[in-house]
């Protein structure tokens, strides 16, 4: 059952190369951009510092644009409905569905340190890469189950699916992407705090730049947003 589930999720994510393209794509698209205002030799050490961003835009849009879109169809196709008649409970799909998409996040990991290595000769020597791995996998299942949970809390498919672009790019709008949150009014910098991109930005760049990963409520939120939206998953799941 489980290595049936495995393989539909594989299915699914390489069935939309479009997914694939943003996901591994926009990061590199971004690094480029970026490596245009980049002069002097401490380009390497600037594309280091910055390193966990990207790999939270490509968790982002694994999570959103890939398996809670798509989730978002199958119950609009009504496909789902199959499951209803087989052992398939929502944990088993939750988790298959992060599983699957956790070794493209650690292929995506690996090739854009190996770019920023090779090309930018970046500094990596010094990280502890266990923590890193170990937060970044956790900030991956937040951002995977806060997007099943919209994928399935709606009544109809439809809204669901218009509800996950709202939120994935009202997230990276104000969520210190694009925009510098110290620039921004005091009230919206308030709510900017209590953002999942805030607790994953934090715990990933503590994790990553070695300090203290407890200072701040961040990777508490980030641990609490897991049970709470993956409680919240299985409860509104919805098979169509």
């Amino acid at each position: 059952m489980f290595l049936g589930l495995l393989k539909y999720h594989l299915l699914v994510l390489f069935r939309e190369p479009l997914n694939l393209f943003f996901g591994f794509g926009l990061p590199f698209i971004q690094l480029i951009l970026l490596s245009g205002q980049l002069r002097g030799d401490d380009s390497g050490d600037i594309v280091a510092r910055v390193l966990p961003v990207f790999v939270i835009v490509a968790a982002m849009v694994l999570s959103f644009t890939d398996a809670a879109l798509s989730h978002g169809y199958t119950r609009q196709i009504k496909f789902l409905r199959r499951l209803r008649m087989t052992p398939v409970k929502p944990f088993h799909y939750i988790a298959t569905g992060i599983i699957s998409r956790i070794g493209v996040l650690l292929l995506f990991t690996t090739v854009f340190t190996t770019v920023a290595v090779g090309v930018f000769g970046s500094d990596i020597s010094n990280k502890n890469w266990p923590l890193f791995i170990g937060v970044m996998l956790l900030m991956f299942i937040m951002f995977y189950l806060i997007g099943m949970f919209i994928a399935n809390v709606m009544r109809t498919a439809k809204t669901s699916q218009n509800l996950i672009y709202v939120v994935f790019f009202g997230m990276l709008a104000i969520g210190g992407f694009w925009f510098p949150v110290e620039a921004m009014p005091e009230a919206l910098q308030t709510i900017v705090d209590w953002l999942p991109t805030t607790f994953a930005i934090s715990s990933l760049n503590a994790a990553w730049m070695r300090t203290d990963l407890m200072y701040g409520h961040y990777f508490i939120m980030l641990l609490a947003s897991i049970a709470l939206f993956g409680a919240l998953s299985i409860k509104f799941f919805k098979y169509e």
